[in-house]
């Protein structure tokens, strides 16, 4: 007769109620980052949608036709201001609506003469520059054409004569996002050529171009490289700190565990590095600004590095693991005649993989969303990094909700990424190194 396992009085309904507690954080956790992304994709309309919308709304592609038969020719650049005024004008008067881009073709005699493509990316990017408030006039895009063109903001490919068969004109759609283009061309002169057709359709490559806007908005600050460069700038400065953590927080903890042989000394420097820990960082603030002053590296990368070369708390926490690792096998490596260096890298460090995981995890999320002091040591915009871009982000007026929240997520992406990856050795380490949660 098979024997039955004892159970403990309430150990199930305990352990219903432990996985009713986790689920209930983890969907607590999960909820705003999972309303964060979505708003990412959304409009500022659709954000403040009452009640909320979860699921956002596919951008719209307005696609216009315009029809110069009969009309004197002109060169290029006429049909060029034609084509931007059919794009920005109505855009802007509808600037809460969801369009993703707006193409506008011209024709002349059933021929294509050109075809001007303007993205939601490039108008929210350039819409203070080139249509600031909703007054237009005549003069106005002769005055913004150059912009445009600079900012690389509308594509305009010019067909001339050798264009192809334009083909049959749809007419205006039966849509609202189409009758209210067709209103604007309607009751305004702007446009010179006649509006013969409206076409609406879906452009869901559109759906993420809030993060494309992140990167044409920084170009004029940060270079080429757009808001790329925030980016590659807090990788360079997080991961320098990481690997700095690592080799002289390791070399410190080895120290401190293995090789100072009077408890007395050890005593010492085990309560200095954890006084360190004590100071607020705010106070160092002046003195580590002057100090990288008199060094001449303000307004660089070093600078953000430095600080956080070795912290107290990193080597104590390479000690407590350092302590666990056996004393006979260290000394049996020096009875062969390993030296220290030797016996450090080929055998304290692959039996410390755990705790050299937690190390980067706990440099990397500090580092990674640190504000004040790259916002105190550097003010040229090409030495941001991630967090200093967010906040100058906001405060620009061309910027919107959405932009934000893809800027957000860009910048927890990696934080997400490196604790799901090295969570088990976090574990390992925490719980080797003598730290009780």
């Amino acid at each position: 007769m098979a024997r039955k396992g004892v159970k403990e009085k309430g150990q199930r309904s305990l352990s219903i109620t432990a996985y009713a507690v986790t689920v209930f954080f983890t969907l607590a956790a999960l909820i705003p980052v999972l309303w964060m992304i979505s708003s990412s994709l959304k409009t500022d309309k659709d954000i403040d949608a009452y009640p909320p919308k979860w699921l956002p709304s596919i951008p719209q592609s307005v696609r216009v036709t315009i029809d110069y038969t009969g009309q004197e020719p002109q060169d290029n650049v006429y049909y060029e201001k034609d084509a931007m005024r059919a794009t920005w004008y109505p855009w802007m008067k509808n600037l809460r609506e969801n369009i993703g881009e707006v193409e506008i073709t011209g024709i002349r005699g059933g021929t294509m003469i050109y075809r001007a493509i303007t993205s939601s990316s490039s108008f929210h990017v350039g819409q203070p520059m080139v249509v600031p408030s909703a007054m237009f006039n005549d003069t106005l895009m002769n005055l913004k054409l150059p912009i445009i063109k600079e900012q690389k903001l509308s594509k305009f490919k010019w067909y001339g004569d050798n264009g192809k068969a334009a083909g049959d004109t749809a007419g205006i759609a039966d849509s609202a996002l189409a009758a209210k283009f067709g209103e604007f061309y309607g009751s305004t002169a702007f446009v010179k050529g006649k509006v013969t057709s409206i076409v609406e359709k879906s452009a869901w490559s559109r759906l993420f171009d809030s993060y494309l806007s992140l990167n044409k908005l920084a170009k004029d600050a940060a270079g080429p490289m757009g808001f790329f460069q925030y980016f590659l700038n807090s990788s360079i400065v997080t991961l320098s700190c990481v690997f700095m953590q690592m080799v002289l927080g390791g070399l410190a903890g080895y120290t401190l565990s293995h090789l100072i042989r009077s408890k007395r000394w050890q005593f010492f420097w085990i309560m200095f590095f954890l006084a360190t820990i004590m100071i607020p960082d705010i106070s160092l603030l002046l003195p580590l600004y002057l100090l990288m002053k008199d060094l001449h590296l303000v307004n660089s990368l070093l600078a953000m590095i430095l600080p956080h070369s070795a912290w107290g708390i990193i080597i104590f926490l390479f000690k407590g693991f350092f302590d666990q690792i056996s004393k006979e096998l260290l000394q049996a490596a020096r009875v062969d005649g390993a030296s220290e260096i030797r016996t450090f890298t080929q055998i304290v460090i692959p039996l410390s993989i755990p705790i050299f995981a937690s190390v980067a995890v706990l440099t990397f999320i500090p580092v990674w969303n640190e504000f004040v002091w790259p916002l105190v040591v550097n003010n040229l915009p090409k030495y941001w990094t991630f967090t200093v871009a967010l906040n100058d982000l906001q405060n620009q007026s061309n910027v919107q909700q959405n932009m934000i929240m893809a800027s957000s997520f860009v910048s927890m992406t990696p934080l997400l990424i490196i604790f799901l990856f090295s969570q088990k050795y976090i574990e390992k380490g925490v719980s080797f190194s003598g730290v009780k949660g």
